[in-house]
């Protein structure tokens, strides 16, 4: 077989792993994201804007307190198992994952006995007694959430079994549907939180079954302790990731925090919360596509097949334009409509928000390939530095915008602080690679957006909120059809997302 009909062969075998880890991980962030709007209907409908507002403040502590016990290690585990899978050391490998459960393990128990002390003073601040119940029983489960969210959801994104992610995520969401339930029933905001440990303590064991499962694999490898120097460069990564997570926190979730400080009450909190949610949505395919491209970009940056390196990376930008840009575009323009179709009038003051939060996910999203590229090899300091950055200027932006604009300050924070964070960082991918972005196809796609827009704008001013989402379906299948006109997507292009939908066994495509 000759070299170039072996590299054809090799780089369709990696296509197809990563088309299965992208439709893993595409309808896990899809299920719970549909399930996380349900969920936080009732929630904001049950509970009024202020009592979701002291949700989102509480939940957010919980999240903090996780990324100070986390220490960074599930980017380092991430990275260590994509690395030593690339070089065939299994046994290290082995040796890794237990090594950092250990770790993760204890520093979140002190974590938690952390969160537990620290309930009443956060309570203090915010002039809500009732808070303080509400972190403790949260406090209860942090190693559980550690577990979860911090180490087996990286250890499946290096090992590339994403299927893992969704099996667990199914059990999740499921049980965030009887959360849902909990409040509609009349237990209120203690009987939704006090569930939150529930939830993670039967994830947290699914998800362990499932590390098990992995490492079985490698039995027939002796475990071998990392060596002191390789695993010296591995703590140096956790802690660059580490201190570049805690400063990040001001990218979004610690707005929140000081929003809810400055604010008359708590309902400023909900419109802002509100917009980011939804705007998260936009990142969805890029966060998918390179997620599942991560041990891709690892393996041959590693082994220096840089040919195989760019063609993926053009393959990944291509997607991701496709994607994400009308995505964008028809989120900006039904922005006040979608926020009315899952929160009524009772939380239109997030419409602004969202829109400045849409644009702030767009551009991160955009070009999430070629930041995502430092991960995976293994120069997490620069997101310490970027971080940094970002952080500083989302410190003095808060304290001018915040308390005058509110939630609309919030939104313009996050703007600015997460453009000087990807600047930042496609500066440092520079010095490694030549940043290249597909600009014809992404004038085309913009385009063909914007016919899109200009069928679903005047649809939606004159339909009921029961027909919007068909108004949305029929703008996004025009669209397909533009940018295959176009000759923006293609056959290839076709087959791959064939793939993604499992579809390619039923039907074949000459490319």
């Amino acid at each position: 077989m000759d070299k170039s009909k072996k590299k054809t062969l090799e780089i369709r075998a990696e296509q197809s792993l990563v088309a299965s880890n992208s439709l893993y991980y595409f309808f896990r962030f899809l299920s719970k994201s549909f399930i996380a709007f349900i969920v936080s209907i009732f929630l904001v409908r049950f509970l009024g804007a202020i009592g979701y507002g002291i949700y989102t403040i509480v939940t957010i502590y919980w999240t903090l307190f996780l990324t100070f016990a986390a220490l960074g290690l599930g980017s380092a585990v991430q990275y260590g198992i994509a690395k030593y899978r690339a070089n065939n050391k299994l046994g290290m490998l082995t040796w890794l994952v237990k090594h950092y459960l250990k770790i993760l393990t204890i520093s979140s128990i002190i974590g938690s006995i952390a969160m537990f002390l620290l309930a009443g003073p956060i309570a203090t601040v915010y002039r809500v007694p009732e808070m303080q119940g509400l972190i403790q029983i949260l406090a209860l489960g942090l190693v559980f959430f550690a577990i979860t969210e911090s180490y087996a959801a990286n250890v499946y994104i290096g090992y590339q079994k994403m299927k893992y992610t969704f099996v667990s995520g199914v059990v999740f969401d499921a049980l965030r549907l009887v959360q849902g339930a909990i409040v509609v029933f009349g237990f209120g905001l203690l009987g939704v939180i006090a569930f939150y440990d529930v939830i993670y303590i039967i994830v947290a064991m699914i998800s362990l079954y499932f590390v098990y499962r992995l490492l079985r694999k490698n039995k027939t490898q002796k475990e071998i302790r990392v060596p002191k120097e390789e695993l010296s460069a591995l703590h140096r990564y956790n802690w660059f990731s580490y201190g570049g997570n805690l400063i990040a926190y001001f990218y979004g979730a610690a707005i929140s925090l000081l929003l809810g400080v400055f604010a008359p009450n708590l309902s400023s909190v909900s419109f802002f919360t509100v917009g980011w949610n939804l705007a998260a949505l936009i990142a969805m395919p890029a966060g998918a596509l390179s997620s599942a491209f991560f041990s891709t970009n690892t393996k041959y940056f590693v082994k220096k097949q840089f040919d195989k390196f760019y063609e993926f990376m053009n393959l990944i930008l291509r997607y991701v334009s496709m994607l994400t840009i009308p995505l964008a575009v028809g989120g900006i323009i039904a922005a006040g409509p979608l926020i009315s179709y899952f929160y009524r009038s009772s939380l239109s003051g997030a419409e602004i928000p969202l829109i400045i939060a849409i644009i702030a996910t767009f551009i991160t999203a955009l070009f999430n390939p070629w930041t995502n590229f430092l991960s995976a090899i293994g120069k997490q300091k620069y997101f310490l530095y970027s971080s940094v950055i970002g952080a500083v200027i989302g410190i003095i932006s808060t304290l001018v915008l915040v308390p005058i604009l509110l939630a609309v300050g919030a939104a313009l924070v996050v703007l600015l602080s997460s453009t000087a964070i990807l600047a930042t960082n496609l500066y440092f991918a520079s010095k490694y690679i030549k940043i290249t972005m597909p600009y014809f196809v992404m004038l085309k796609v913009t385009l063909a957006s914007l016919l899109m827009a200009g069928i679903i704008y005047p649809l939606e001013k004159v339909v009921s909120l029961f027909l919007l989402p068909f108004v949305l379906i029929g703008g996004f299948l025009t669209y397909i059809l533009v940018i295959y006109a176009m000759k923006v997507l293609t056959k290839n292009d076709i087959n791959f997302f064939l793939k993604l939908s499992r579809l390619d066994k039923f039907l074949r495509l000459k490319t």
